[in-house]
């Protein structure tokens, strides 16, 4: 974190050799590689296989089902998808990409927001990780919808 608010280019470094470079602001809210993502700040994970890639919109297999998102792939690849804490929405409120539903585990009060984390109901190795507001009511053991906008995630090769 003190990098990102002290630089205005970040390089990310693994093994000795460059995953990503930038002003910080681009590495975080579109990393080029998994590692990079994951570097710069916690993010679900979602890995998958290209089904579909048509006039810019790839269709992505995952856990959670199929997910669309603006993006450039051949069918067949092998992806993953990252979706930052603050893109993720939880309950009622919908994003146009439907993740499925979540069982509440851990909930953090940080302040300004809660980290909730939720295990996928169709697959209990996913773990979602979230940002909701200070005064959202979700609680343990709930069973929440989870969806974001398809433009906030982050496609990366896998």
């Amino acid at each position: 974190e003190e990098a990102m608010a002290l630089a205005d280019h970040c390089v990310v470094m693994n093994d000795g050799r460059i995953e990503d470079e930038g002003p910080p602001e681009r590495v975080y809210a579109r990393p080029k590689t998994r590692f990079s993502a994951t570097f710069m700040g916690e993010s679900t994970i979602l890995a998958g296989t290209v089904t579909e890639a048509e006039n810019g919109i790839v269709t992505v297999s995952t856990a959670a089902g199929p997910v669309s998102l603006p993006g450039a792939s051949t069918a067949g690849t092998t992806v993953a998808l990252a979706i930052r804490p603050e893109h993720l929405v939880l309950g009622d409120a919908k994003g146009n990409v439907a993740l499925g539903a979540g069982k509440v585990g851990d909930i953090v009060f940080q302040g300004s927001f809660k980290r909730v984390l939720a295990t996928s109901t169709l697959d209990p190795a996913l773990q979602f990780i979230a940002k909701a507001s200070a005064s959202a009511t979700v609680q343990a053991r709930d069973t929440i919808a989870i969806s974001c906008n398809a433009q906030d995630i982050i496609l990366l090769a896998d």
